[in-house]
């Protein structure tokens, strides 16, 4: 016999047949399980089958409905406003049927929560949290009552979420890509299975995924009743701070949550393996185990020092550095053992006769070497850029305006809205809408803003002096990761002996940008004016009318190579700086200078380029802070 879902149009991969990731299952199962509101995220990269898993919700929860959020939903199909159909046929302001509003006794469902205004999230979050959506827009106040599911998913390659927000999330688990080649190929099976014949595939799984909706069903009945035992809640405290969660959330998550446990297994109360599986799915995202890493924001772990080597050499070339998708994810570290998917491999020595390869320094938190022209607000602490206001047409629309003069842009549904309620005394002349003057809106609309970053790296001989190039390569480092947070463009090149050299293509790849910075070799003579002109030649295409491409040159400024016989190099470089200073590319000079005397040329070739000048020591925010509290503790 068919599901009854199935009967109703619904045609999903069914529950029982997703393979592995047993546990991301459990948690699913045991959210819908609780008799009250609960929130759950599931977090995992490409192709690990979070969407399969989210939407296979109503295979076995048949007694509630699956409503999904749309990524370009608005604000007022989420929570509601003026319908503006009654509206104008009636002259009176009426409430429309929001998004949440259909969610009640229902499970919400919304994918790629990241890729989400923050603020719609946190208010999703609250509308959870309390059980009531509260509409107070457009001259309509509201109150609904909105008991839900809320089940969301992520993929942190494509951007984090704030702390805040993962911390709001009662359950969260983490999916990881299957490797196993026997599960592999059962995955693949099934899935042909399902796509020749999807009724007789789902019936065939049925009788699983219905026994499964029956023990959500008695536990959401049974576990209002489960209690925890005396002295499990000071084991839950306990725990708590091990691992160093802050707030209190996580407590009551955890408490909730081995309640519900064990209304599943038709126990009235918790026992310990209750607890460590909550422990799990709870904790897993609020532990803070380290306190210079702050997750979800960057990416959690840190690639191991290449170790000097000068007997084995390796001729590995770099990654051709073709622009390609995110290899470094953001999410926070999950269990003692790191998933080999997120660990950076060791870098390969590259070492050669006349140069040496000097291992990558220990990384930092960057200060914001870039705030002379972007200036992050604090909700962009999350990673990507705030979208810049488009100066035209284009970019996705976010929000309406009073126009300022003549409307180019008319926000009609906006327009429209702010028309309805006169509509019953306007003389309409056979028309069906009346739009005065006063009533357009005009359409703001955004852009992402990311940037396009060409690191140029000074790889002569002076820069090696010293064992400078350690210091340097952990610099890059840490601006790359930094870069990478931000969702910004990299690419790196090299000069050195008589000229210079592309080496990395401009990517958002973090991954092949560290291999390359371990090869890069450090000896010979140093080409600035090469640099410059190489650097343009990347960059000149990339300048847009609301983002300007960045050049970020770390050198000590001792040109000694000419670009034009018979020229001094020095003087070249500064002409060729000045020529370049108006080119439509911001330079930040980073001076890697060190030791006695000093020439200070590194700050003549900034003042040429009418750029941004730093001192290497400068970069590192974490040295800054503690200088300064020194200082004021003194």
């Amino acid at each position: 016999m068919a599901p009854e879902y199935l009967r109703k149009g619904v045609n999903t991969f069914p529950f029982s047949a997703i393979v592995g990731n047993g546990r991301a299952k459990g948690a699913l199962v045991c959210a819908l399980s609780f008799s009250e509101k609960v929130s759950m995220l599931i977090c995992g990269p490409r192709g690990s089958g979070k969407s399969v898993l989210a939407r296979s919700i109503p295979c076995i929860c048949d007694d509630r409905d699956l409503v999904e959020i749309p990524l370009n939903a608005t604000e007022d199909q989420i929570f509601g406003g003026m319908d503006i159909e009654d509206t104008i046929r009636d002259g009176r302001k009426r409430p429309s049927r929001s998004i949440l509003s259909r969610s009640h006794d229902n499970i919400l469902l919304m994918e790629n929560i990241n890729l989400f205004p923050q603020h719609i999230v946190h208010q999703i979050l609250n509308v959870v949290e309390t059980g009531t959506d509260v509409v107070e827009r457009e001259g309509i106040s509201e109150e609904r009552e909105c008991s839900t599911v809320f089940i969301a998913t992520m993929d942190a390659e494509e951007g984090g979420i704030s702390e805040h927000i993962l911390d709001r999330f009662d359950i969260c688990v983490f999916m990881e890509r299957i490797e196993d080649e026997g599960l592999r190929t059962a995955i693949v099976e099934r899935r042909l299975a399902f796509e020749s014949d999807p009724r007789s595939f789902i019936v065939g799984y049925s009788s699983m995924d219905s026994g499964i909706a029956e023990s959500i069903r008695n536990a959401r009945s049974k576990s209002r009743f489960t209690r925890v035992p005396e002295g499990y809640c000071n084991a839950i405290s306990d725990v708590c701070n091990s691992l160093n969660v802050a707030g209190h959330r996580g407590d009551i998550s955890m408490m909730n949550t081995s309640c519900v446990l064990a209304a599943l297994d038709g126990r009235d109360s918790a026992n310990l393996d209750d607890l460590k599986e909550a422990a799990a799915i709870c904790l897993e995202h609020r532990r803070n185990d380290a306190v210079d890493e702050a997750p979800p924001q960057e990416p959690p772990h840190e690639p191991p020092p290449e170790p000097q080597s000068d007997d084995d050499p390796s001729d590995g070339s770099p990654d051709d550095g073709s622009t390609g998708e995110h290899e470094q994810p953001e999410l926070p570290e999950t269990r003692e053992e790191t998933p080999e998917e997120l660990r950076l491999p060791p870098p390969p020595d590259s070492t050669g006769a006349d140069e040496e390869v000097f291992s990558i320094g220990d990384t930092y938190r960057v200060i914001d070497y870039m705030s002379g022209e972007r200036r992050p607000s604090h909700a962009e602490r999350g990673g990507r850029h705030k979208g810049a206001v488009a100066r035209d047409r284009t970019g996705r629309c976010v929000g309406y305006r009073l126009p300022n003069g003549r409307v180019e842009d008319v926000a009609l549904v906006p327009s429209i809205r702010i028309a309805a309620p006169y509509q019953a005394v306007r003389d309409h002349s056979r028309l069906a809408l009346v739009l005065e003057r006063n009533d357009l809106r005009e359409k703001v609309r955004e852009k992402r803003q990311g940037r396009d970053i060409l690191f140029m790296v000074d790889g002569s001989g002076s820069i090696g002096a010293q064992k400078r190039m350690v210091a340097v390569k952990g610099a890059i480092l840490s601006m790359l990761k930094d870069a990478y947070q931000k969702r910004d463009s990299i690419g790196m090149a090299v000069f050195r002996m008589d000229r210079a050299e592309e080496v990395l293509p401009l990517t958002r790849s973090i991954l092949k940008a560290y291999h390359v910075l371990a090869e890069i070799p450090t000896g010979g003579r140093t080409p600035i004016t090469h640099a410059l002109i190489k650097g343009h030649e990347i960059l000149k295409g990339c300048e847009s009318r609301d983002s300007r491409p960045v050049m970020v040159i770390l050198t000590d400024g001792r040109s000694n190579v000419s670009f034009t016989r018979g020229v001094k190099p020095v003087d070249e470089m500064l002409g060729t700086a000045r020529a370049l200073a108006e080119s439509g590319i911001r330079f930040i000079v980073i001076d890697t200078e060190t030791g006695r005397p000093r020439f200070g040329l590194a700050l003549e070739l900034c003042r040429a380029l009418d750029g941004t000048y730093l001192k290497l020591e400068d970069l590192n925010a974490e040295h800054i802070e503690r200088s300064v509290r020194s200082v004021i503790d003194q």
